[in-house]
Order: structure tokens, then sequence, then C-alpha cells
């Protein structure tokens, strides 16, 4: 075989992720977190995970990506509604892929693999946030036909949530 060619085996596998990919989803989570510098108080552990994945309601589901077994990436995403355009919506919470695993095609099969997963489920939106300066997976994105909704992010959280929740806000 030529060196430029690559064959099914070596080619990425998207499928839908379950409690038994806990530890390798956890794994994920940590290198993304750290690339991303986001400094948690707590890593969440497999079995956390596992919960969050766990049938029959699970708090998010997970789409996971390996190579020759090989856990390279995750997209994990969860049910929002749309009161603008009526209906639920795909949120996608996280896309990742490992920096050795990146120009494989991975985070294509697993946006694809989103989008069939909230086309089979009667949804007709996805939405994803995006930090603002981070111009090339903003290009990663457009190139899949997303679009920019001009909308920024507020969020609250930790102590200011429980602040506003007390009435000290």
């Amino acid at each position: 075989m030529a060196s430029g060619d690559r064959s099914a085996a070596q080619e990425p596998l998207v499928r839908e992720a379950t409690d038994e990919d806990a530890e390798a989803l956890a794994a994920l989570l940590a290198a993304f977190l750290r690339e991303e510098g986001k400094a948690p108080e707590a890593l969440p552990s497999a079995e956390t995970v596992a919960r969050w994945l766990a049938p029959p309601d699970p708090t998010v589901h997970a789409l996971i990506g390996l190579r020759a077994g090989e856990p390279l990436g995750y997209l994990a995403y969860y049910a929002a509604f749309s009161l603008f355009k009526p209906g639920p919506v795909l949120l996608v919470e996280n896309l990742y892929v490992r920096p050795e695993a990146r120009r494989l095609g991975l985070g294509r099969r697993l946006m694809r693999a989103a989008a069939r997963q909230a086309l089979d489920r009667g949804y007709g939106r996805m939405e994803l946030h995006v930090l603002a300066d981070n111009a090339p997976v903003h290009r990663f994105y457009e190139s899949l036909g997303l679009s920019h909704a001009g909308e920024s992010v507020f969020r609250i959280e930790d102590r200011v949530l429980h602040d506003l929740a007390d009435g000290e806000r």
C-alpha cells in the first residue's frame, strides 16, 4: 500500500458513547479542559461521567471517535428548546479531538453524526458555543455550513448563582 493510502481500518470510527466509555470520555474531557486552560475545581471521574451517560434518561449524550480502538475525540450534546424557531435543538456542549488526531476528518465525522442524531430525533436545529477569538475553529464550523448567530452567551455559575438565588443580587 502506498504511504498516502488510507485503509478502512485507519479511518476514524464514530459511534454513540455508552456508560462503558466513561473512562475514555473522562480522559478526553480532562485533555480538552487542559488544552482550553480551564481548571475546574475537580475533573469529573469516570464514575461521574458514567452516571451522566447512564440510561434510561442520560443527562448528556456523547459520540466518541476511535481509530483502531483508540479514543481520539468526542462530541457531547444534549437537548435544548427554542421558542424563536419553535422546537427542540441539539446543543453541542463540547467537540474535542486530540491534537495528534486532528486533520483526520474526525471533527467533521463527529459533527455529521450529531446532525444525524438531531434529524433522527426530529430536531430542526443544532447550536454550539465557540470562543470569540478562536478563528480556526470558526472557519471549521463555517466550512460545515454553520453560521454565526450574532448572539453573546451570558453565564452565571458558582457563588454568583447562589447569590442570585438567595436574593443577594
